[in-house]
């Protein structure tokens, strides 16, 4: 998982209505399956998913010491969280997508795009996955799903992350998937025990740039 991932997005975009979304929704949904065989759906969040995710990010924040938020800092409404879902779900150049089993939310992901003119073809994403799910295939499920959307989109060039130089599972998945390593920022975090981690900053070309 990337270290942006308790992100607060915000985009000025027209709303759609919600019977609108829901059929956009149903109609980006994919379905996919787990290592051991199991069941599970990629698809757009919508307003009604506002609490779930809420709920999902602080149990994520309470599991791991490899995200940037702490649990006592995620302070998002319920109201904040349908503002940012309307707005996100009608930019071309964003994508947010959460992962299902049996209607609960087990992974999500979102995609930056950049905003100058220098650098609006790239952007950066953020992915997790609940802590009794991961190891599994859905955060590879959700990362292959954003980059087919990637090599569609006709101004997304790049695709980048920032990732804790600790978090070996998540890198390796990354170069798995034909990510590079560019850069890293060093003693960028630095924990509560006062232990100092690097970011390793890594990026993938899209098909048609």
């Amino acid at each position: 998982m990337t270290f942006i991932v308790e992100s607060l997005l915000v985009f000025s975009i027209a709303s759609s209505s919600p019977k609108s979304n829901s059929s956009f929704i149903l109609a980006c949904m994919s379905e996919h399956i787990t290592k051991d065989g199991t069941a599970f759906f990629i698809r757009k969040p919508h307003e009604n998913d506002a609490e779930k995710i809420i709920q999902y990010s602080k149990l994520l924040f309470a599991s791991t010491d490899q995200v940037l938020a702490t649990p006592e800092e995620y302070t998002i409404s319920v109201e904040d969280e349908k503002a940012w879902i309307s707005k996100t779900l009608n930019n071309s150049s964003a994508s947010t997508l959460v992962a299902t089993m049996n209607e609960e939310i087990i992974g999500l992901l979102f995609f930056v795009p950049m905003t100058k003119i220098k650098n609006r073809h790239t952007g950066e994403f953020g992915v997790s996955v609940h802590p009794n799910h991961q190891g599994r295939g859905e955060g590879r499920a959700l990362i292959k799903s954003l980059l087919n959307w990637a090599n569609e989109n006709d101004r997304i060039e790049k695709v980048f992350l920032n990732v804790f130089a600790t978090n070996t599972t998540a890198i390796k998945l990354y170069k798995d998937l034909g990510f590079i390593e560019e850069g890293k920022l060093m003693k960028a975090i630095k924990q509560p025990s006062c232990e100092y981690t690097d970011i390793v900053q890594m990026y993938i070309e899209t098909i048609r740039a």
